[in-house]
């Protein structure tokens, strides 16, 4: 099963007992693109094991006992999860935690069976798949940075994030003045018969692009692309420009060049990230 709408989850436990979980990371990901996070500490069900996990992921007793129920929880991570389906690594351990502590309190509404793992997408650990494929995992055992790890992992997979670029310095990409350049093709907008698609938002309009992008880490692509549907590809905004497409760390002097021109009655649209990918998703379908 491949998709791009999915939500990966990571929990963490007190004691070895599925049921004592103490902390949920939630990544929700719509069109291959990370939208949505969550993360709560969970007081756990009481259970007779004297062993502790805080050796593991650093939590205590004391740090989750007023923390909510997981039965407290429960409409939040329904309405989070909707009818997704659920991504984790080691479905054996995340799964079963879901289903026991839902068992535990008699709950139902969040479909189970429904997964994908990658642990049996990959064979490895989070961390050994994490390195082998360029993806920061700064705080292993943390559930939200280890539920955003797999989701990334399940997005390489599928061929949808070739590296996460949190990996690289960002004043280090965004210094490199080859990683913005275009080729001279790209700056030549198409004639308008030669535009096969004439009917997206981009058709005959002054597009800048400014930042760096998860999905599209090759700026020189994204404008061609962007080429290919009418835009007239342009590299400083002004008057003229109709859309901006902004990325992580985009430029301050460009954005603050547009809220001055648009104060001015200029009407710019900016258009990040996560809209870029529904907007391309929607193009492709037809």
């Amino acid at each position: 099963m491949e998709t791009q709408d999915f939500v990966a989850i990571d929990f963490e436990t007190m004691t070895p007992e599925l049921t004592s979980a103490c902390a949920i990371g939630l990544v929700r990901v719509h069109n291959g693109v990370i939208s949505q996070k969550f993360y709560s500490l969970i007081k756990p069900i009481p259970d007779s094991r004297t062993e502790r996990n805080t050796h593991v992921h650093g939590l205590t007793d004391e740090m989750v006992a007023d923390a909510p129920t997981f039965s407290e929880l429960f409409p939040l991570l329904k309405s989070f999860i909707e009818d997704l389906p659920i991504v984790c690594h080691n479905s054996s351990t995340d799964i079963n935690i879901f289903r026991s502590c839902m068992e535990y309190y008699g709950l139902t509404g969040i479909d189970l069976s429904h997964y994908v793992d990658t642990l049996e997408l990959y064979g490895k650990g989070l961390k050994a798949c994490c390195e082998e494929n360029g993806i920061q995992l700064v705080n292993h055992h943390d559930a939200l940075a280890d539920a955003e790890a797999c989701a990334k992992l399940y997005l390489c997979y599928q061929g949808h994030l070739a590296k996460d670029l949190a990996h690289y310095d960002l004043k280090e990409v965004m210094a490199n003045k080859e990683a913005r350049k275009y080729d001279h093709d790209t700056l030549m907008p198409l004639s308008e018969e030669d535009v096969e698609n004439k009917d997206t938002i981009f058709f005959q309009k002054k597009v800048v692009i400014t930042g760096i992008f998860c999905a599209y880490p090759d700026r020189d692509e994204l404008g061609s692309i962007l080429k290919s549907f009418g835009a007239d590809i342009n590299t400083t905004i002004s008057g003229k420009t109709n859309i901006v497409i902004v990325g992580e760390g985009a430029g301050p002097s460009k954005l603050k060049k547009i809220e001055e021109l648009n104060s001015k009655g200029k009407n710019i649209r900016l258009i990040y990230e996560k809209e870029l990918c529904e907007i391309m998703n929607e193009i492709t379908k037809h």
